[in-house]
């Protein structure tokens, strides 16, 4: 009896030892820097916080709605977010101080993986004499808010063609009151880099009144001999309403990124819960889809992180 009763003590403090043991393993709390609730880096920061606190221990990972792509680069310098989703032509000017960046580069950004493509769709009124992105002088362009990815991209498009920000009036709002303004009229154009048969674009075909022009063939190879982080792409006829032509464009890339001081164990982790279970974060956002190993350096221009470039060779997409 006496035997039973140690056997019985001895297993409850080996239980009490194990449940203290677990509660002493700090919480590992990640930060995910995303864009405006209305565009699809949000949705996506969700999925991926979503996949982190379901499938990592004592991670506590969670979605923060941001100015965009320009603001997730300077809250990353300024480690206020672990995490974020930055399109790959934001981060080429943080990387090189150019742009938005001249203040100086911002050198603690590293690289998970590329998640998808975004090719260009410069999106106007047909009512609005806009033939081709030349035609652009002197219109209403939305460029997203101040300091985002949109607007980053949306001046190195109008750039090409020789367009300043004083040749055009400059509209700064949310993605929701954009497209809301393109039905409206109260905008005239809009450039938005996001990925093929996005709904928002979708939502606004449908009502016959807008257009999508391409890139001219010149300019896009202008563009892409002087930004290596953008290909050449083709939106497919009738992937939208009211779109029977195909149209040539150029692409971005959305990278998940973290910033460089991250613990290396910690972030491969976060890549391995990533690339076995893509399948958890299709069925959250379409655009995961192309996430795949093969494509996970495209549009890269920052350096690996160490915990990702580990999992990235283990799992053969590095040499």
């Amino acid at each position: 009896m006496k035997k039973a009763s140690l056997r019985l003590v001895l297993a409850a403090l080996l239980t009490i030892v194990l449940l203290l043991a677990g509660c002493g393993q700090p919480a590992k709390y990640v930060r995910i820097g995303t864009a405006s609730m209305g565009g699809a880096f949000y949705p996506m920061g969700n999925a991926l916080a979503q996949l982190f606190n379901e499938k990592i221990p004592n991670m506590k990972a969670s979605a923060q709605a941001t100015g965009g792509s320009a603001e997730n680069c300077r809250l990353m310098a300024k480690k206020d977010i672990e995490l974020a989703l930055i399109q790959s032509a934001t981060l080429a000017d943080a990387e090189k101080g150019q742009g938005q960046f001249k203040d100086g580069a911002i050198e603690n950004i590293r690289a998970i993986t590329a998640t998808y493509f975004m090719p260009f769709h410069v999106i106007v009124r047909k009512d609005a004499n806009i033939n081709s992105i030349a035609d652009l002088k002197g219109k209403k362009i939305a460029v997203g808010p101040i300091a985002s990815g949109i607007e980053v991209n949306a001046l190195t498009l109008l750039k090409a063609y020789g367009i300043e920000p004083k040749d055009f009036q400059a509209i700064h709002q949310s993605q929701e009151e954009t497209f809301e303004g393109l039905k409206t009229g109260s905008v005239d154009a809009h450039i938005y880099a996001t990925g093929a048969g996005s709904a928002q674009i979708t939502d606004v075909m449908l009502t016959g009144r807008l257009k999508i022009l391409p890139i001219d063939p010149d300019k896009a190879d202008a563009l892409l001999k002087d930004h290596p982080e953008f290909g050449p792409m083709t939106i497919k006829a009738n992937t939208y309403p009211n779109q029977a032509e195909e149209i040539k464009t150029i692409a971005g890339s959305g990278v998940l990124t973290v910033r460089a001081d991250v613990d290396p164990d910690t972030v491969y982790a976060m890549t391995k819960a990533i690339f076995e279970n893509l399948d958890f974060l299709k069925q959250r956002h379409d655009y995961f889809k192309q996430t795949t190993l093969e494509n996970a350096t495209v549009g890269v221009v920052y350096p690996l992180h160490p915990g990702a470039e580990k999992y990235l060779k283990e799992a053969g997409a590095l040499k």
